[in-house]
């Protein structure tokens, strides 16, 4: 992600007119990073198979926060129902608010450029009354929520791995988990 940002601050610095397509690009990929690391805290617990993560979840319940009670329309079974079904609650809730990040963060991109290339105030924005603060606002509560929802996920995960070695499947190389003597 940092080379990213540092390639487009450059250029925006060098070309201050490209600076809204530039930052449409960086949103782009930060939504793409994002998605990446979801995917990376899965394939660890799970070697690439949710179910496999859902069952190393479920070993560890007790440490578990609930699922937000909002999403419980899509918990199939119900997260009371076995320590299974709530590891599944728990991982499903942090995909949906990871992936709405996803979906978000470059639908409000191109929003802001489309509301920033066509705005006529000269300041831009006339505060409480611009599309661009309903822009951000949503763009503030994406954010939020997906950082929580990663959070959550991460902190189940260590909690699953705490004091365990793993190996890397290509390299073979020994990783021991970061924050392995944390309550959490």
């Amino acid at each position: 992600m940092s080379p990213i940002y540092a390639v487009t601050s450059f250029l925006s610095l060098i070309l201050p007119s490209g600076e809204p397509y530039l930052s449409i690009v960086k949103d782009f990929y930060e939504a793409y990073v994002i998605y990446q690391f979801l995917s990376f805290l899965i394939a660890v617990l799970g070697k690439g198979d949710r179910d496999t993560a859902v069952k190393a979840l479920a070993r560890h319940t007790e440490h578990l926060k609930s699922p937000y009670r909002c999403l419980h329309c899509l918990f199939h079974p119900p997260p009371e129902e076995s320590n299974t079904a709530f590891a599944s609650a728990v991982l499903l809730e942090c995909q949906v608010l990871s992936m709405q990040f996803v979906f978000f963060r470059p639908v409000t991109a191109i929003l802001m450029f489309v509301l920033e290339s066509t705005t006529t105030s000269p300041d831009g924005w006339d505060y409480f009354y611009s599309p661009q603060l309903v822009v951000v606002m949503i763009e503030n509560i994406s954010v939020f929520l997906a950082f929580s929802g990663l959070l959550k996920v991460s902190t189940s995960y260590i909690v699953c791995l705490r004091g365990e070695r793993l190996y890397l499947d290509s390299h073979n190389i020994p990783l021991y988990t970061v924050l392995s003597r944390s309550e959490g």
